[in-house]
């Protein structure tokens, strides 16, 4: 046995090392991820927790006051007293700033950043931060802007209204009932959902309604999968709507407040709720296929990128959950506590994640790793 485990121990080492090498991850300290000393045959090599995958850390002046968004080729970030940031993605290099003080999450469709500050909405190229077109007045928007495709959606009091990206004209405005979350558009549709606990659908190019269904409570941010609008509503239901007619599909118990926005691979749909516990459905039929415990309640809606769930907390990790099963893949983990919910970029391969990170020392950082998920497990083969 002595003469077989290091061999064993070596081919779990060049393949983890492989691995990572494919999605991007550069191993820390010079040594091999290895697995158990002793690995029999035909058994699955568990993958320890990883050591941080940080690309690169800057330090930033004050508290954010929005999440990190990621854009293109930059990182962008606000913070205190009102400064709006843009980083290098690549290397983390400060490229401008500028002085506006968001009061809504910063929000991005191809070549613009869109911040609401000073009762108006701005528009800044993402390369220089220079502005785009004039800041258009606006009332005081009641959920956060949603800017995709083209289409730039603000929610205000009783009105709902739709601006070109390109030039920031009005497209329409209609009568709207009260919104908090924020909005989903697909296809040609708007998805919004408002909290006299109906969640409606309006016609993108012209505003005009085409189905509202009420469900048991306040609707939160949906996802739209194909013909199928997905929500969390504060009745503690996981719903599931057509999205041609808004039927109800299906509906799952949780008996928790539900978190954030859903995320999905393709086959299953993740959500996450203040019971600290991750769920997955089944994207057709509502079936719970697993749930997994957290240590913590989380920040946000999980993220769904490699075959990997991410869901980030009030610490400094951001936990990892093998999608198809939900055991434990890990964490990435920053050098200091999160201090705001922190941006997840999807790709095949996984997803990179910017972060402020900060707190009681008053020592504020903004952080960006390599690409990460959790490793597929080094199953040992039995010797012919």
């Amino acid at each position: 046995m002595t003469g077989i485990a290091p061999v064993v121990l070596a081919l779990a080492a060049a393949v983890a090392a492989q691995q990572a090498a494919s999605i991007g991850v550069t191993p820390q300290g010079g040594g091999a991820v290895l697995g158990p000393p002793t690995p029999l045959p035909g058994t699955t090599v568990p993958i320890p927790e990883a050591p941080p995958d940080i690309l690169w850390s800057a330090k930033i002046l004050a508290a954010p006051v929005t999440s990190p968004l990621v854009a293109g080729d930059h990182v962008l970030l606000a913070y205190r007293p009102g400064i709006v940031a843009a980083h290098r993605r690549q290397d983390g290099q400060q490229v401008w700033q500028t002085e506006l003080n968001p009061v809504q999450p910063l929000t991005a469709d191809g070549d613009l950043l869109f911040v609401v500050a000073a009762d108006a909405i701005h528009a800044l190229r993402i390369a220089d931060g220079t502005v785009a077109w004039p800041p258009v007045p606006t009332e005081a928007l009641t959920a956060p802007l949603l800017a995709k495709d083209g289409w730039l959606i603000a929610a205000t009091t009783g009105k709902l209204t739709a601006r070109r990206t390109s030039d920031g004209s009005e497209i329409w405005s209609v009568e709207a009932p009260l919104q908090r979350e924020a909005a989903a558009i697909a296809g040609n549709a708007l998805v919004v959902p408002t909290v006299d606990g109906h969640v409606r659908t309006l016609n993108l190019t012209t505003g005009a309604a085409t189905w509202a269904t009420r469900v048991g409570g306040f609707p939160g941010e949906p996802l739209v999968v194909g013909d199928d609008v997905f929500l969390g509503v504060s009745d503690k239901y996981f719903y599931c709507l057509d999205a041609d007619n808004g039927d109800i599909r299906w509906q799952y118990r949780v008996g928790a407040t539900i978190r954030g926005r859903a995320s999905t691979d393709g086959e299953r749909v993740f959500f996450s709720a203040l019971d600290n516990t991750v769920r997955a459905l089944a994207l057709g039929t509502g079936a719970q296929l697993w749930q997994a415990g957290l240590r913590f309640r989380p920040l946000a809606g999980p993220a769904a990128a490699g075959g990997t769930v991410f869901v980030s907390g009030p610490g400094a990790e951001v936990r990892m959950l093998r999608a198809e099963d939900g055991t434990d893949g890990g964490s990435v983990t920053f050098p200091a506590d999160l201090a705001i919910a922190p941006a997840m970029s999807a790709g095949p391969l996984g997803l990179t994640i910017a972060a402020a990170t900060g707190g009681l020392d008053q020592t504020w950082s903004l952080e960006y790793t390599r690409i990460v998920r959790v490793p597929p497990p080094l199953t040992v083969k039995r010797p012919r």
